[in-house]
Formats: C-alpha cells, sequence, structure tokens
C-alpha cells in the first residue's frame, strides 16, 4: 500500500475537483480503455493518467480502469466489501476482482468519523479485523492498495468525505458489456459473504 499527502499541486484542478458541480450526474460506475489507447476525455481520465502513471507500468499490461466517486455525509458508511465485477457476481456467481486500484480524498470538511479500513486477511465470514490497516481521510490524499482484500468506509458522525476510486482490470469486466457509463440499481455491496465455495479470482 502506498499512501502520498498534497498529491496534487495544480490549485485549480482540486478547485474543480472539490466543486460538487463537477460530479453532477456523474454516472455510479465509468470505464475508460487508458490513455494509451484513449486520450482523457474528462478530469477524472486526467487525474487517473496522472496516478498510474507515476506509481504502475500498467501501459498496454491492462484492458483499462473502472472508476466511480463515492460523496459520504452525516451517518453514512459504507459496510465491508471487496471490489468485484459486480454483473459477474450478479449472474454467476463468482467473484472476478482487481488486484490493483487507488482512492483519492477530493474533499474533507468538519469529518469525524469515515475511516478507511482494510483487512489483511481475505474474504471470510465473518470479515477478520484482527489485522486492520486503518487510514484517516484527509483532502489531497492518494491511497494505493488492493481492493480485493475486504475493505470498509467507518460511519461518518459529522461532516462530508467524497472519495475518487479507480481500479485496474487486466480484462475488461462484464459490468460494461453494455455500456461505458453506467447507474445501476439496487445493493451491489456484499457486507458478508453467506455464499460457501465461490469461485473466486484477482485480475492482474
Amino acid at each position: 500500500m502506498i499512501v502520498i499527502d498534497n498529491f496534487l499541486t495544480d490549485k485549480e484542478t482540486i478547485e474543480m475537483l472539490k466543486n460538487e458541480s463537477t460530479w453532477k450526474n456523474f454516472p455510479r460506475y465509468n470505464w475508460w480503455d487508458g490513455w494509451w489507447k484513449i486520450e482523457p476525455r474528462n478530469i477524472m481520465e486526467s487525474l487517473i493518467e496522472n496516478i498510474w502513471k507515476k506509481f504502475s507500468n500498467v501501459e498496454n499490461r491492462v484492458a483499462g480502469f473502472e472508476y466511480w466517486s463515492n460523496l459520504h455525509i452525516n451517518k453514512g458508511e459504507l459496510a465491508w466489501h471487496v471490489d468485484k465485477d459486480e454483473k459477474l457476481r450478479k449472474e454467476q456467481q463468482k467473484f472476478l476482482m482487481p488486484k490493483f486500484g487507488h482512492v483519492y480524498y477530493v474533499k474533507v470538511e468538519n469529518l469525524e468519523g469515515g475511516y478507511l479500513e482494510i483487512s489483511q486477511k481475505g474474504i471470510s465470514n465473518p470479515i477478520v479485523t484482527e489485522k486492520t490497516e486503518r487510514i484517516e481521510p484527509v483532502e489531497n490524499r492518494l491511497i494505493m492498495f488492493d481492493p480485493s482484500k475486504p475493505h470498509r468506509v467507518t460511519k461518518i458522525f459529522e461532516g462530508t468525505r467524497r472519495a475518487f476510486l479507480a481500479n485496474a482490470w487486466t480484462k475488461k469486466p462484464l459490468t460494461f458489456t453494455t455500456s461505458e457509463n453506467i447507474n445501476l440499481d439496487g445493493d451491489l455491496i456484499d457486507a458478508v459473504w453467506k455464499e460457501k465455495n465461490l469461485k473466486t479470482d484477482v485480475s492482474f
């Protein structure tokens, strides 16, 4: 895992990302084939290029990037889960997970709670929390980590927390077979894994 504070230095870019109008009508999940195939089409894809060129030699090694944003406010939280191909999980009960992802904290205001917690153990029911890393959300902080490990966002007691996230995939997820920009309905987060003998795989 890599944690870097004050990642962006361009104040105009930072302010644009903090402005909520930037995220208005932003689809729930998005796909980009990468800068080596398609020039960045928006500020989010430019940020992905900025991040991944610095820390990982992914050009022509991955199929592209899944990216999205989460906004958590008072009383919000995100249960234990792993990042995965959502459509594959729903249709075939299989878990295909990326190996590398990032979290970039766009905006943190008057925040109490909202920590990122990452279990160092694999999928289990219940989640093994004895070996857990806890990272404080700090504005303009970048975290590179393994999203195939169970992770969550702890309860927010006060304030606002917006994060921008992306995962690198070696194979384009089934989630994006019909469109690169989608909004999915329903609960797509598995807080616990009730199924037994799930076929799991990790991409990259």
